[in-house]
């Protein structure tokens, strides 16, 4: 018995080290695909149908601060129709009116898939999450800065473009790993 924990001490190290190497070959697939993304057009193209949605919200935002509670951790609305969790709304609350769903809809779902609300009242647009071929995962969003201030740059691994005073597009790359 002693003889069988010492040879597996032995191969340990061994074992961390080809998985920590394993790791490292995934992240350069993300660096990759990090420095050959180019931003997607036809999101960018549709900033006039985000400009109507964050309008329209920032036109309820008294209302949606009410939804926000101290308690959340997030400290931000959270609106994904499709989410399985239990802390999001999945229908806007009836006293936010029909614009803003009226805005979602136009975008479709190959354009936004949810939104946030911070209690800064910027608004954080979830436009599309995917899979490379590479195994990389990408997840595309949209941020809308009432002010115009305080949009900071990104760096690795997520990516940033200006697109106007207000929005920023950004896109996040992650590996899935062992860790």
């Amino acid at each position: 018995m002693l003889v069988f924990f010492r040879t597996s001490f032995l191969w340990l190290p061994v074992i961390i080290c080809l998985l920590a190497a394993a790791g490292c070959k995934t992240e350069n697939k993300a660096l990759t695909a990090y420095n050959n993304h180019t931003f997607d057009t036809s999101v960018i193209n549709r900033l006039p149908l985000y400009d109507s949605l964050a309008l329209a919200i920032i036109e309820k935002m008294p209302l949606i601060h009410q939804h926000i509670h101290a308690d959340d951790a997030y400290h931000a609305f959270r609106y994904m129709p499709a989410s399985g969790e239990a802390d999001v709304f999945k229908k806007l609350p009836a006293n936010l009116g029909t614009e803003i769903d009226r805005h979602y809809s136009q975008l479709g779902t190959k354009f936004i898939y949810a939104f946030d609300v911070f209690k800064d009242s910027t608004i954080k647009i979830y436009v599309s999450k995917r899979t490379l071929d590479t195994k990389v995962d990408i997840r595309e969003n949209l941020s809308y800065y009432p002010s115009g201030k305080n949009i900071r740059q990104r760096a690795y691994p997520e990516k940033d473009t200006i697109l106007n005073t207000h929005w920023q597009y950004r896109v996040r790359f992650d590996n899935p790993g062992f860790f």
